[in-house]
């Protein structure tokens, strides 16, 4: 994977490209988009709470899985494939487990069905916009139909509800810190636990440090961008769709 200040720049580029689309048809067209209600709960200081005790469930699932404790992986693609799926399924549990006991809704995690074609369809368009954008900074266009083609391939299918469920995590903390501490605060705390998260793949891998110091800059930057614009369309559903054709592009799946 290319390590140079134009990949950086060039990931940047594709996301903001995809995301000021949205916003900017937003914009001009407020009504296009089906906005989710979330309703604000009273005790919300005991939601976030909660929420951050989710997230250490979920820290502690993952390690669980590292030590080899959760569905066991196997040597059939397609079994192999289905474990890690429901592995991903058992490691992001906490959060399904929260919203059922508190009684929430899937609007609150910015997960909704409704208009879930509209959602898709743009999800894919601006995956066009973003993918296009980071190829021609990259001078990578004969790439670009690579992406779409290599989407459909089991072994990134099997990724797919990971970088769904990171989405939708996400956007679960933001929207319980919102309701508490604000809509500033919602937006940087997610965004450098996010950076953090990715901190011990990076160190293990024997990345170099300035490349570490750089890529967590770029993904606490994405992720404010990203965080602010699912606010404003409550939904990761079209984000999640992104997510994944750009790891693709960017080979985060090698």
């Amino acid at each position: 994977m290319e390590t140079s200040f134009t990949f950086f720049l060039a990931i940047i580029a594709a996301y903001a490209s995809a995301c000021f689309v949205w916003l900017g048809i937003y914009r001009l067209s407020p009504t296009w988009w089906p906005v989710a209600v979330i309703e604000k709960p009273d005790k919300r200081y005991k939601d976030l709470l909660i929420a951050f005790g989710a997230c250490v469930g979920i820290v502690l699932m993952g390690q669980l899985y590292s030590a080899g404790l959760l569905l066991p992986d196997s040597s059939n693609s397609y079994v192999s494939a289905l474990s890690w799926m429901v592995n991903n399924l058992i490691i992001f549990s906490p959060i399904f487990i929260t919203l059922y006991l508190r009684r929430q809704s899937i609007n609150t995690i910015f997960v909704s069905p409704k208009k879930l074609g509209l959602k898709l369809l743009f999800g894919v368009l601006a995956s066009f916009l973003g993918i296009l954008v980071f190829y021609l900074v990259t001078n990578g266009e004969n790439q670009f139909s690579r992406v779409f083609t290599e989407a459909f391939l089991l072994e990134n299918i099997r990724n797919f509800p990971a970088v769904f469920l990171e989405g939708v995590a996400i956007a679960f903390l933001f929207v319980r810190l919102n309701w508490s501490i604000g809509k500033r605060w919602a937006i940087i705390i997610p965004s450098v636990l996010f950076a953090l998260a990715h901190l011990p793949r990076s160190i293990g891998n024997g990345t170099p440090v300035p490349e570490i110091l750089a890529y967590s800059a770029v993904t606490f930057a994405i992720t404010c961008l990203v965080l602010y614009t699912s606010h404003k369309s409550r939904d990761v559903i079209w984000l999640g769709v992104i997510h994944y054709l750009m790891d693709i592009a960017i080979g985060a799946f090698n």
